[in-house]
């Protein structure tokens, strides 16, 4: 009877042993799973947070690009009403509805001096030329201002400046 009670005990410290192992065992694998959802969890948060930046660095481009293409836009209508100016300053001088500044008009000086005089002298060209070049000369100081005006917006734009 005394071994049989041994055996019993001995049996039951044997399944004690076995079941701590296994509760061991359940523990540490409860304690992996937590610890791998905690790392899941983190990776998805940082997921969301990468997700979230690239759609704001998108929309920022967007924008900028927006920005970008009306600045282009308004130096481009400049450009066509600096080039419409000249157009309509060498329309008026051949009317006669503008005159040239005085350096401009030194063959009209000459033209009023004596016939002698003026075969003796040489002119600066004729008044369709003056008149030329005056308009090209205004179109392109309107045409280079509304150029410095567009890179400075856009360098503006690109410094963040302006939003």
């Amino acid at each position: 009877m005394i071994r049989a009670l041994i055996v019993a005990i001995l049996l039951l410290l044997g399944v004690v042993v076995w079941q701590r192992g296994s509760v061991s065992i359940a523990h540490r694998a409860a304690d992996q799973a937590a610890s791998s959802r905690d790392a899941m969890e983190a990776e998805r948060d940082a997921a969301r947070a990468e997700a979230n930046g690239a759609a704001e660095t998108l929309k920022a481009e967007r924008d900028s690009a927006a920005a970008a293409n009306a600045l282009a836009s308004k130096y481009e209508k400049e450009k066509n009403d600096a080039k419409t100016a000249s157009e309509r300053l060498v329309a008026d001088l051949r009317a006669g509805n503008q005159r040239l500044h005085q350096r401009w008009q030194a063959s009209v000086a000459t033209a009023e001096l004596s016939a002698a005089a003026a075969a003796a002298s040489q002119p600066d060209g004729r008044a369709d030329d003056r008149i030329e070049s005056a308009g090209r000369a205004v179109g392109a100081a309107a045409q280079c201002d509304a150029q410095v005006r567009a890179l400075q917006a856009y360098a503006l734009l690109c410094s963040g400046g302006a939003r």
